[in-house]
């Protein structure tokens, strides 16, 4: 089966999380992972950027900002902070 860009972008930006420094750096600061890979995804959504104008890419951008934000929120919420 032939990978998508999708695909080959998924398996290099785990490949990076997976290293090191990164690593240590997403346990050091508690990042939640699944927060990390849900923004990712949300920018591989955005598959408007092939022709992308500057608007696109700026809402493509606001679309990540708030998954991150609201996600943490209902984190924070469900948790009971």
């Amino acid at each position: 089966m032939k990978k998508t860009l999708n695909d080959s972008l998924r398996e290099e930006f785990g490949t990076i999380l997976k290293q090191t420094q990164f690593a240590n750096l997403i346990i050091a600061k508690k990042i939640d992972p699944t927060i990390i890979s849900g923004a990712f995804e949300k920018l591989l959504s955005a598959d408007r950027f092939l022709e992308a104008e500057l608007e696109d890419i700026d809402k493509a951008r606001g679309e990540f900002e708030n998954y991150i934000i609201n996600t943490i929120k209902t984190k924070r919420h469900s948790n009971g902070n």
